[in-house]
């Protein structure tokens, strides 16, 4: 049956560093909803789950709410779908949450990785609106049942305010799945991203034909009406990860091993950025009574990038245009900057790179780059992202307080050491530290249930110590309804 869930949540949150700010964990991989400061949040939710009795089948969902925080009191969307699922096929239209992995013990208080699971869409933004083909793990013919595919195909609009207004993104993923006996599992695969069209200050309209589409799918460059950068390498900024996983089944645990390469154009794809990666490591029991039923350490590095800058001497043109260039102090010869030096979610044509308003769509490490007008802080302008070289260790555990009360309790330090480019793509703006800017971020929350678990209340304390980020406390409080009809 289509199971009926109606949720009803009420939170308020206070910094230290009021009026702006709150430390990392307090808003990391909650969908972009999270007060950003001092403020409070109302979300109510409604859906229906599909019917697994069923050969086709459907459900739907909705989640709005009103948010206040230092950009003012506004009504969020944050999803409105609508599904449908025929065997191993699954269609979605609308906004709807990306799967997030490695959960709490409660997997209403989020996830216990940095990157939950996906270190290119990680739920750390608000949902895009689009939609999206899921071929869910099928068995390939001939097999047994040994080797599946899975894959996603799918089409999506930006949201918030952006250097190139109305750009597109597009994604293809595809994974193979090979099952070694009753509990081994190994999966690889691609998933890959690529932001296109809009309108952009510099070059007006950006190419957006069904011939600049099929463009954008095969990775091709651009046409003649293509911005320069578009027709010398591929139309569109294209990024992803590639995958590989290694998943073993206990009777009363799973213990799991995943390694994230991402990649930013094809030196990246063709591993020349390794060791770079987001490596987790998960051990997670079907018992989630628990004191600790979770755990998910990870190790992150992003520091290769395809190596140092490959360099050749500019031209007047390159010159006059002034990005991706390196003049050398001695002899003030101007060198173009055309290899290495991935520059992770940043991109000069799509200057405000991978986010949905103020946040970043893929790995939350990657701290946003954006500035407000002085007049008016909610007229933000997105920037990319000022920090993609960096080291991380990161420990996240959950489980049950007494058999009773799931937690979850997350730590993160990182080791950060800014960017190769600056917004601009200016290589020589000293963005790039040699004295790195150390942080510590930690986050706790807990669900207490009350009248036998319809009613829960969550508390959460999360703080930042270090350089990167403000230093600071902050204290949430939230009461959470939930109703469901079979």
């Amino acid at each position: 049956m289509n199971d009926f869930v109606v949720s009803l949540m009420l939170l308020g949150a206070l910094s230290t560093n009021a009026p702006e700010g709150m430390p990392f964990w307090a808003t990391a991989n909650h969908f972009g909803v999270m007060p950003e400061s001092n403020g409070g949040l109302a979300l109510l939710r409604a859906g229906t789950s599909f019917d697994e009795s069923r050969t086709f089948q459907w459900r739907w969902g909705s989640s709005l709410g009103v948010r206040s925080d230092l950009y003012g009191f506004k009504p969020l969307v944050d999803e409105l779908y609508a599904s449908a699922r025929w065997k191993a096929l699954r269609l979605d239209l609308g906004m709807i949450h990306p799967d997030q992995s490695f959960m709490a013990s409660d997997p209403a208080l989020g996830t216990l990785s940095v990157t939950a699971g996906n270190c290119m869409m990680s739920g750390n933004a608000r949902t895009l609106p689009g939609y999206g083909i899921t071929l869910e793990p099928w068995d390939i013919p001939f097999t047994g049942g040994r080797l599946q595919l899975s894959g996603r195909f799918g089409d999506y609009s930006t949201l918030g305010r952006r250097y190139v207004q109305g750009a597109l993104v597009h994604n293809t993923a595809i994974y193979v799945l090979w099952h070694i006996g009753d509990r081994v599992t190994l999966s690889a695969g691609i998933d890959n991203y690529t932001l296109w069209a809009g309108t952009s200050p510099e070059h007006g309209v950006l190419p957006h034909s069904l011939t600049d589409y099929f463009r954008v799918l095969l990775g091709l460059s651009g046409g003649s009406n293509a911005a320069e950068g578009d027709r010398i390498n591929s139309l569109g900024d294209h990024r992803g990860r590639e995958l590989l996983k290694a998943e073993y089944r206990s009777d009363d645990w799973t213990l799991s091993l995943q390694h994230d390469i991402p990649y930013d154009d094809r030196s990246g794809m063709i591993f020349r950025n390794f060791p770079d990666g987001f490596n987790t490591l998960s051990l997670s029991f079907k018992d989630k009574s628990r004191w600790i039923s979770d755990i998910v350490y990870e190790y992150h590095s992003t520091m290769n990038q395809s190596g140092s800058c490959e360099r050749r001497l500019a031209t007047e043109k390159e010159i006059a245009a002034g990005h991706r260039l390196l003049k050398d102090s001695n002899t003030g010869v101007y060198y173009y900057i055309v290899g290495g030096a991935d520059n992770y979610c940043n991109n000069y044509e799509y200057r405000s790179g991978w986010a949905a308003y103020t946040r970043q769509l893929g790995a939350p490490l990657f701290y946003s780059r954006y500035y407000y007008e002085s007049d008016n802080p909610a007229a933000y302008s997105m920037q990319g992202t000022w920090n993609n070289l960096f080291r991380a260790h990161h420990l996240g555990l959950s489980g049950s307080l007494f058999k009773k009360i799931p937690y979850r309790l997350v730590m993160t330090y990182s080791i950060n050491y800014g960017c190769w480019f600056d917004a601009l793509f200016n290589y020589d703006k000293g963005t790039r530290r040699e004295q790195p800017l150390r942080q510590f971020s930690a986050g706790f929350s807990a669900a207490v249930p009350l009248f036998k678990g319809a009613l829960q209340l969550v508390p959460g304390i999360y703080c930042d110590a270090g350089e990167a980020l403000a230093n600071g406390v902050s204290a949430s409080l939230s009461i959470r309804y939930l109703f469901k009809k079979p």
